[in-house]
């Protein structure tokens, strides 16, 4: 980019990544509450994961990094060695605070948890797992205390946290005829079919929260990748090819969907704009044999000329 390009770059950045300032945000977390959605993580602590999440993928791909793959050569820094390859997500979650981690793991929850033994084929403890429990009462059920076959008028159901694979037992019989079956297609089949036998509020409540938290997780990294992206610690092209490096990881090693269209944008805005020079996206190979990009301005004037000679040179 041109300086003049730069200044007006920088000049199009909306802070967005100002949570206390994001209005669209604090309006659909405002909204999302209103209908029912208990997030567990407040502004202090989505702000602090914006802002870890950029120190650590600043320091994983370094400005001299990028400096020397551009052709700058630091001999005194000849022999150090890349960390990227070290510095990967598990122990990006590894260093991260409680809740900030939770919110990364986005984790079905509810307000009875705990700790179940895991069992191999022949009745062995082989691990643990956890769990979380919520109620669901029986409508019409007229309970005799008396009778062995009377049925209580609840019972709890129990689920994974992270895969939400609830577990089946005998008080699901009556209802399910699936091996398997998660919390959220569970809640569509007792809605479908037992609207008028259970009472599921909870379970309701449970697969709200999951899906408000998966939402806000996606809003929350776009705002990371946009904080990369203008950080006045780097230039724009180092900055874009930083912040699209956050989301091809993230997507691929946390099974995300986060999207480059917003930061695509803002880079290609002022290179478009330029009549003299075009965006040229360059490869490189590092030392753990990993092939990265990055983005640089080359003159079309320069390109036009030396064309121009070469064409010269052939028709004499």
């Amino acid at each position: 980019m041109t300086i003049a390009q730069v200044e007006k770059f920088y000049k199009q950045d909306e802070n967005k990544y100002n949570i206390s300032k994001n209005k669209n945000l604090l309006t659909w977390l405002k909204e999302s509450t209103r209908n029912g959605y208990h997030a567990f993580i407040d502004i202090e602590d989505l702000q602090g994961l914006v802002d870890n999440i950029v120190y650590w993928y600043e320091i994983k791909y370094p400005e001299r990094e990028f400096e020397f793959y551009e052709g700058t050569r630091y001999f005194n820094l000849k022999n150090m060695e890349t960390l990227s390859k070290a510095m990967d997500i598990k122990q990006l979650m590894y260093r991260l605070p409680h809740k900030q981690l939770s919110l990364i793991e986005c984790n079905y929850r509810s307000n009875g948890g705990g700790i179940r033994d895991v069992y191999n084929n022949k009745g062995k403890i082989v691990g643990h797992k956890t769990v979380l429990f919520m109620r669901i009462y029986r409508k019409n059920i007229e309970y005799n205390p008396f009778s062995m076959y009377s049925k209580l008028p609840d019972f709890l159901l129990y689920a994974d946290t992270n895969s939400g694979i609830v577990n089946i037992d005998y008080n699901l019989d009556d209802y399910i005829n699936d091996e398997s079956i998660t919390l959220d297609k569970l809640l569509v089949l007792f809605k479908e079919k037992y609207s008028n036998n259970l009472e599921f509020a909870k379970l309701e409540e449970c697969i709200y929260n999951h899906n408000c938290d998966l939402e806000l997780r996606r809003k929350t990294l776009q705002l990371v990748a946009l904080k990369i992206l203008y950080s006045s610690r780097t230039i724009p092209e180092r900055g874009y090819e930083r912040a699209k490096r956050f989301i091809n990881e993230f997507n691929k090693k946390s099974g995300l969907n986060l999207t480059t269209e917003e930061i695509d944008g803002a880079i290609n805005k002022y290179y478009t704009n330029e009549k003299k020079c075009e965006f040229v996206l360059k490869t490189y190979i590092d030392d753990n044999g990993e092939e990265h990009s990055y983005r640089t301005v080359e003159s079309i004037t320069k390109k036009t000329k030396s064309k121009g000679l070469v064409k010269s040179l052939f028709k004499k």
